[in-house]
């Protein structure tokens, strides 16, 4: 299990927090045939070999460099067979929410952010808060409205939904027109890495939204507080991981893969739980 340091319950607790999830968590679901949601690997794999699998795109995707192995994809299917494919992935498949989508809305976090496409975890809690949460983007002119909290509970959709597939981000020019376009957004999540604590769920370290927002922050604002990301144990490269804390300032939970990563769902719950607790003694001792 994860022992949750008391940096992220207080956090999390005192509503100054940024829970971030990415494809890992909505792999924790299924739909009635048992299907689940494709990782962007898996689902760029899938579209090349309807292509015939392009040696170049096999070889972008081999190397991790998914923006633009999408970029290729996307010109050589069409943008309109393109966008059928994503909304077919995740939204059409009718994925279920898992119990970790439960945590995770249980933790009553002010903000949530996701770079996922599919609806899995804005359905969830948009049917558990009877149609109270405040779902956003990139391309929302009044997030700024939203981003203080008060009583808002927000769910930031960081690279667009398949309800929207003509705003999403998923090639490399796409992700360069967004970071141009919609300045005020990227610079408002900046300015919540300084203010907030965020944690990671079901993300890698290879992801570029991550990467740059941190790196950006981090050298030029040496004394940024750090942050947290889960991780599976099998995955840890002790020389990367202290790459990475140096550079981005995240600091890694791990924990066991094993039965489809049952361990990080557990750990959710308990962490539920914690911070349950630190908000009855906040209420006694009036410390805000």
């Amino acid at each position: 299990m994860i022992n949750w340091p008391q940096e992220i319950v207080a956090a999390i607790a005192r509503r100054r927090s940024v829970i971030f999830i990415g494809s890992g968590v909505s792999r924790n679901s299924t739909n009635g045939q048992g299907t689940r949601p494709a990782t962007w690997e898996l689902f760029l794999r899938d579209a090349a070999k309807q292509l015939g699998d392009p040696p170049n795109v096999v070889k972008l995707i081999d190397q991790e460099d998914y923006l633009t192995a999408c970029e290729l994809i996307k010109k050589k299917m069409g943008g309109h067979k393109f966008q059928a494919l994503v909304q077919t992935e995740y939204q059409q498949r009718a994925y279920a929410p898992a119990e970790i989508h439960k945590h995770i809305y249980d933790l009553d976090s002010s903000i949530v952010a996701s770079p996922n496409f599919d609806t899995i975890y804005d359905t969830y809690a948009t049917t558990t808060s009877n149609g109270s949460i405040v779902i956003k983007d990139h391309t929302s002119a009044d997030l700024i409205n939203y981003i203080g909290g008060g009583d808002y509970r927000l769910l930031l959709k960081t690279h667009g939904s398949a309800n929207a597939p003509g705003h999403l981000i998923f090639t490399r020019k796409e992700y360069a027109k967004a970071r141009t376009e919609h300045r005020l957004f990227y610079e408002l999540l900046k300015s919540l890495v300084l203010t907030h604590r965020f944690l990671f769920l079901g993300c890698g370290v290879n992801d570029p939204d991550i990467r740059i927002l941190f790196e950006d922050v981090q050298f030029a604002y040496s004394e940024m507080p750090y942050h947290y990301m889960t991780i599976p144990d099998s995955e840890v490269d002790e020389d990367v991981i202290d790459v990475v804390r140096d550079s981005m300032k995240l600091d890694f939970l791990k924990y066991s893969p094993d039965n489809g990563h049952k361990e990080l769902s557990l750990s959710l719950g308990a962490l539920v739980s914690d911070v349950e607790a630190y908000r009855d003694k906040l209420s006694v001792d009036r410390k805000w």
